[in-house]
C-alpha cells in the first residue's frame, strides 16, 4: 500500500468516525426521526465546527457529519457527486469557482469569521535572527529579514486557504536568498508537524492552525481583514436543514466557540 493511498484511507476513516458520532448523539438524544446534515470545511475549522456542530445536532434534532479536507479537495469531492449541505472556507478562488459552477445558493451565505496569516517557526529554533524580535515587526520586513539570513520557508499549496494567501504576499517581494518550500496537494502531513520536525525552518500559516498550540511562536502578523470564512448552502437536497445550520453559525454561543479557537470574530 502507498502512502498515498493509506492517507487517503486514513481520511476516509476520520470521515466516517466523525459520522458515526454525530450518529450515535443525535439517535441518542432523540425518541424522533432525525434529519441528516453534511457539512464540508477545511480542516483548520474542526474544533470550533465539531463543538458547534455537536450543539446543532442536539437541539435540532439533525444528524450532522463533516468532511474536513482542503478546498482544492472538497470542491473536486462535490465535482465527482459526493453529497454536501454546507461548504465553509476562506479561499476566495474555490468559493468564486463554486458560484460560477451555479452549486451554492448565493442568497444565503453567511460570513462567520476572520483570519490573520502569520509567521511562525518552532521555539526551539537556533538559527533565529535577532532582527525578528524587533516589536510589531510586519509580515513583510520579517520576510525580508529571513532572506537576508537565507533561511527556509515552508508554506501551504494553493489549494489551502492559507497556501493562496502566503502565494499572494509572496510574489508581492523580491526574495532571491529565501528558501522556499511548497507542500504538494498530495502531501497530507500537517505544516505545523512539519514546523516543529524542522526546528530551523520557518512557516506561513493562519493564527487559527496555531490555537493550543505551544511548541511554536508568533513572529509577525499580516493585518488582512480580507481573510474571512463563508459558509455557503450548496443547492440540492436538505437546504432547509442548511439554512438553519447557517444561521445557528452567526448565534452569539457559535461565534464564542470561533473566537475562543482562534478566530477573529465581531
Amino acid at each position: 500500500m502507498t502512502i498515498n493511498n493509506f492517507a487517503k484511507i486514513k481520511k476516509l476513516l476520520n470521515f466516517l468516525i466523525f459520522c458515526i458520532f454525530f450518529t450515535s448523539i443525535s439517535t441518542k438524544s432523540f425518541g424522533s426521526q432525525s434529519r441528516n446534515l453534511t457539512v464540508f470545511s477545511e480542516p483548520n475549522m474542526a474544533m470550533a465546527l465539531s463543538k458547534i456542530a455537536r450543539q446543532f445536532s442536539q437541539k435540532n434534532n439533525v444528524i450532522v457529519s463533516i468532511n474536513f479536507s482542503s478546498s482544492f479537495d472538497l470542491i473536486n469531492e462535490i465535482d465527482l457527486g459526493a453529497p454536501a449541505n454546507v461548504f465553509i472556507s476562506a479561499h476566495p478562488q474555490i468559493i468564486e469557482n463554486l458560484r460560477q459552477k451555479g452549486v451554492v445558493d448565493v442568497y444565503n451565505v453567511a460570513y462567520i469569521a476572520n483570519d490573520e496569516l502569520v509567521l511562525s517557526t518552532s521555539k526551539l529554533n537556533k538559527r533565529f535572527p535577532i532582527k525578528l524580535l524587533k516589536k510589531n515587526i510586519n509580515l513583510e520586513d520579517s520576510l525580508k529579514i529571513l532572506d537576508e539570513n537565507k533561511l527556509s520557508l515552508i508554506v501551504d499549496h494553493e489549494g489551502v486557504s492559507s497556501g493562496i494567501y502566503s502565494k499572494k504576499i509572496i510574489q508581492n517581494l523580491s526574495l532571491g536568498n529565501l528558501k522556499i518550500f511548497n507542500k504538494l496537494p498530495e502531501d497530507q502531513s500537517s505544516l505545523i508537524r512539519d514546523i516543529e520536525n524542522n526546528k530551523d525552518t520557518y512557516g506561513l500559516l493562519f493564527r487559527s492552525q496555531l490555537q493550543n498550540n505551544n511548541n511554536l511562536r508568533i513572529l509577525a502578523t499580516q493585518k488582512d481583514k480580507n481573510i474571512f470564512y463563508q459558509a455557503f448552502v450548496i443547492a440540492g437536497d436538505r437546504m432547509d436543514v442548511a439554512r438553519e445550520f447557517l444561521n445557528f453559525l452567526k448565534t452569539p454561543n457559535s461565534k464564542d466557540i470561533l473566537r475562543n479557537s482562534g478566530f477573529i470574530v465581531e
